[in-house]
């Protein structure tokens, strides 16, 4: 039974793993191929949920640039607004907690060595010594080296950032579903009152290039009118995973975050869901260490735990993908008509689907 853990990739997932780990006492070294943490953070937004966020149980407060309330989704020729009263959601500056979650790391214990790219003899070497785990991202170097189950689905993302952008609402976020293809989507995340985050995403299988879409989605008139007189600032492509491994332990071996494919389907988000299952990893590797349970307890517990949620984030992202802008149009004029718009603003959940039924069902069998 090892009792050091090796994890490869210093991103949240792996950060937050590190600090549970070291914090119980467990020998714990971090190996990240970026010299900076936080090199590649803004590659995705940094929308999280407020109650994804209490789950964390992080310290973000510093890295919190915006607030939300509301989101704007639009087909091609309808639109449906939701309004919530309280507070849904923060604008992170992902450099920004990836550097805070650094420190907390350190703070308690973890060796985190910046610069350290680890080959696949490196990689498999470690683990014969020690528990490894892969936080390394979609195209994960550590699932490769123990020949682990591929990801099937993916999106490709463009983003970029606008100063200086006209925005309507600096409180809410828009989300757009008629870009000409089906498996398309669009939106804007407002990172201040005049900072616009800008961005697309599309199914993999559709082989288009993602800066020539988002070239076609800026030009539409609702966009243009946003950032006619705007500065770009930066722009990223990400290949995002949408779909779990078949599998995510082999032995000492085990994947979390993006490198597990633990993200949402319907947004590409995966900071919440990639975290809490480092929690759980934490939680067996602890476990293991110092009882002598299973390693594999951990793709049991995952998947009890979250394993719905992101089920049913798939079948939504498989529902709208097949809809196409009619369908879409038909779908939002749909739920203002029988109030669904009014529902998820009191009831809504941007992380968890499974919690949104749930209320659905309770509210109507008290009625």
């Amino acid at each position: 039974m090892q009792n050091k853990t090796i994890i490869v990739g210093a991103g949240t997932a792996g950060l937050i793993l590190a600090s549970e780990l070291a914090s119980k006492g467990i020998d714990v070294e971090v190996f990240e191929a970026d010299k900076e943490i936080g090199q590649h953070a803004d590659k995705a937004s940094g929308i999280l949920s407020i109650e994804g966020l209490k789950l964390l149980g992080i310290d973000y407060s510093d890295a919190v640039v915006n607030s939300l309330k509301g989101a704007i989704v639009y087909g091609r020729k309808e639109a449906m607004s939701l309004n919530a009263k309280k507070l849904m959601a923060y604008v992170l500056d992902r450099k920004l907690l990836a550097k805070i979650l650094y420190r907390e790391a350190v703070a308690a214990g973890a060796d985190v060595r910046l610069g350290h790219r680890l080959g696949r003899k490196e990689i498999i070497e470690l683990g014969n010594e020690s528990i490894i785990v892969g936080a390394d991202g979609a195209v994960s170097n550590v699932a490769s080296a123990f020949d682990f189950p591929k990801i099937q689905k993916y999106i490709l993302t463009y983003k970029a950032e606008y100063e200086n952008a006209t925005i309507p609402d600096s409180s809410s976020v828009e989300l757009f579903f008629s870009g000409g293809s089906k498996r398309f989507f669009g939106w804007t995340a407002p990172y201040s009152k005049s900072t616009l985050e800008i961005g697309i995403g599309e199914w993999m299988g559709e082989r288009r290039d993602s800066y020539s879409l988002f070239s076609e989605f800026i030009k539409t008139p609702k966009i243009n009118v946003e950032i006619e007189n705007a500065r770009r600032s930066k722009g990223l492509a990400s290949l995002i995973p949408i779909s779990p491994r078949k599998k995510t332990v082999k032995k000492n071996v085990l994947l979390v975050g993006d490198a597990a494919g633990q993200v949402k389907a319907t947004t590409g988000g995966g900071i919440i869901f990639g975290a809490l299952c480092a929690k759980t990893a934490a939680e067996c590797i602890i476990n293991n260490i110092n009882k002598g349970t299973p390693l594999s307890n951990y793709e049991r517990l995952w998947r009890k735990r979250y394993g719905v949620d992101l089920a049913l984030h798939a079948q939504l992202h498989r529902y709208y993908s097949t809809l196409g802008s009619r369908g879409i149009d038909m779908m939002i004029k749909m739920s203002r008509t029988f109030g669904i718009d009014r529902f998820l603003e009191e009831h809504g959940d941007m992380d968890r689907p499974s919690l949104i039924i749930k209320r659905f069902f309770y509210k109507n069998s008290v009625r």
